[in-house]
């Protein structure tokens, strides 16, 4: 027999889809709004800036190469990663008593361990990504020229 894990309601969906929403539309709006201006603005002015050891540049480009996807990875292992965690040790996806969106039947042994093992793929790549990036980054600034006029 096949077993089912529970679902949320209608109700429980539109709580989520609110909770969600309220954080991540004031998120965005402060992201376009005021990060992405600002950023443009630094960037144009970052050759001639000097932020204690680094030059701004440095800071720039080494955030975009490494900062990035090591973010990525920690936010990633913070979300999800006692998730994955616990369905590798039950062997069971979804997790017991865990309500999901759509219809889903429990998944049990190899089969459940998939998405943990797909997860920490997806993790040590994108980790493997951050330290290549400090290389690439190195390589991308002694192409770079130096600005005259600062």
């Amino acid at each position: 027999m096949d077993q089912w894990a529970p679902q949320y309601s209608r109700h429980e969906r539109l709580k989520l889809l609110a909770f969600h929403g309220a954080w991540a539309l004031p998120l965005l709006l402060v992201t376009q709004l005021v990060f992405f201006p600002w950023f443009e603005t630094f960037v144009e002015t970052a050759p001639c800036r000097q932020l204690g050891p680094f030059s701004a540049m440095e800071l720039v480009i080494y955030g975009i190469f490494v900062g990035l996807p090591g973010s990525f990875v920690l936010l990633a292992l913070a979300i999800e990663g006692k998730h994955s965690l616990r369905v590798w040790q039950l062997a069971q996806h979804p997790l017991p008593n865990e309500k999901v969106l759509k219809p889903t039947r429990y998944v049990y042994g190899r089969r459940a361990r998939v998405r943990p093992v797909q997860f920490l793929l997806v993790i040590l790549c994108v980790a493997g990504l951050t330290v290549q990036g400090v290389f690439w980054a190195g390589e991308f600034l002694v192409q770079i020229e130096p600005v005259e006029g600062c």
